[in-house]
């Protein structure tokens, strides 16, 4: 991580006006043609018609979204790279790079729409341009030069690795947070499969000669093969099962009885990746119901999980207080309002139902109602991030230290005991 890269209001400007320009442009474009005259279906272009769409949006809001998260956590007073493990850069530096990915993504589409201006082209300006995007995204994150926010780029290329190769790297809190923002961004992952498949096959069949035919009724041509492929399942799994080597790595090294309970969390997405396609390619109603059962099983694990390990909410009371042994946790520092995180707790109950009805196979995988879900995913992903670390930072660094404890923080009439012991509060 990086700290060294100051951001001012100005540098925003630059990357303001791209943004203002090639949306400008799109609007300009449509308005004039007779190929996007139908604003719906050309906004459905842009942002969530098909799987090569929806991934380069996505990042841009997790970046965004992460940016807010250090802003959150600081407004809040603590000082969070006592358990990231080294200071993060400034939430500026990060929306700036949120900007300019976005400029990126706009100016793509915006020559897309120009292309298909020219009539008689037959190199297939909207995948071309698409999964040009794609990789433009790759190169930009891995490009091997100081600029673009290279110690922060650097930092994260380094953690995805070690994440991939989990059980044989070390596991970290930072790599804890980035696995399960992979965990959000599953259906990403099967999207970005099925960009290949059906891409590879288009290709192919342009290279051996064969008429020319549309871009779209190729896609849908192949989507059927592509998205009911093994190979689509594993990648919808894949990050799952990076989670769940972590988890098994932890367990080698501390011997924590906690982190085999939560290898079996991130074990209960697996039957729903079988159910989901078990639903969608040989539809029954026993096939229904056992997506639901999934589901139902899946979502109460990862709620329970949320309230109780990564967010610390209730705490074992003394003799005599709240419900039966346990009350609500007395050291609240985002905010002292007891009501918001109860109603983080519904938010994120309701959410984590929802993700996983949709996302697994519940809302077909192509269109807006697809999009609207993966954004919400992002959205709630965010949100816990910012209480996942508060409940790092105070069963790992106040607990040790309430001297360090924010004056904003609330402490009710004093700082009972946590939840968890030392020893219990690994890396999860």
């Amino acid at each position: 991580m990086e700290t060294r890269y100051s951001i001012r209001p100005r540098d925003f400007v630059p990357g303001a006006c791209i943004a203002a320009v090639a949306l400008g442009g799109l609007v300009l474009v449509a308005a004039n043609s007779d190929v996007h005259s139908d604003a719906w279906k050309a906004t459905a272009k842009l942002l969530w018609k098909n799987a090569s769409a929806r991934p380069p949006l996505l990042l841009v809001m997790a970046v965004a979204g992460w940016a807010w998260v250090i802003q959150v956590c600081r407004k809040s007073g603590m000082n969070i790279s006592q358990v990231l493990g080294g200071s993060p850069q400034p939430e500026a530096a990060t929306y700036h790079a949120a900007l300019s990915l976005l400029c990126v993504v706009l100016c793509a589409r915006l020559a897309y729409f120009i292309a298909t201006e020219q009539h008689g082209l037959t190199w297939r300006p909207w995948l071309v341009c698409n999964v040009g995007l794609l990789l433009a995204m790759v190169g930009i994150g891995a490009f091997p030069v100081r600029a673009f926010h290279a110690g922060s780029r650097f930092s994260l290329l380094k953690t995805l690795v070690e994440s991939l190769i989990a059980p044989c790297a070390p596991v970290t809190f930072w790599h804890v947070l980035v696995a399960d923002y992979l965990t959000s961004l599953a259906k990403t992952f099967s999207d970005l499969q099925l960009t290949a498949c059906i891409s590879s096959a288009i290709l192919s069949r342009d290279y051996q000669g064969a008429a020319y035919e549309r871009t779209t009724d190729l896609w849908n041509a192949y989507h059927a093969q592509c998205s009911g492929s093994t190979a689509n399942a594993m990648m919808l799994a894949l990050p799952f099962w990076w989670r769940l080597m972590q988890c098994f790595r932890v367990y080698s090294e501390t011997k924590e009885q906690k982190n085999l309970w939560n290898a079996l969390k991130y074990s209960t997405a697996f039957p729903l990746v079988y159910a989901g396609y078990l639903r969608k390619y040989d539809p029954s109603e026993t096939h229904d119901q056992l997506f639901i059962l999934c589901a139902v099983v899946q979502s109460s694990y990862c709620f329970v999980w949320d309230v109780l390990m990564d967010w610390g909410l209730p705490q074992r009371a003394r003799p005599g207080e709240g419900i039966g042994g346990w009350r609500f946790r007395t050291l609240r520092v985002v905010t002292p309002s007891k009501a918001a995180y109860l109603l983080l707790c519904a938010f994120n109950l309701m959410l984590r139902f929802v993700w996983a009805l949709s996302i697994f196979g519940g809302v077909p995988g192509r269109g807006l109602g697809m999009f609207f879900f993966e954004v919400v995913e992002m959205a709630r992903r965010t949100v816990w991030a910012v209480f996942r670390i508060e409940w790092e930072m105070v069963a790992k660094v106040y607990s040790k230290d309430p001297t360090s404890i924010p004056v904003t923080a609330q402490l009710g009439e004093e700082m009972a005991p946590l939840t968890y012991d030392e020893e219990e509060d690994g890396e999860d």
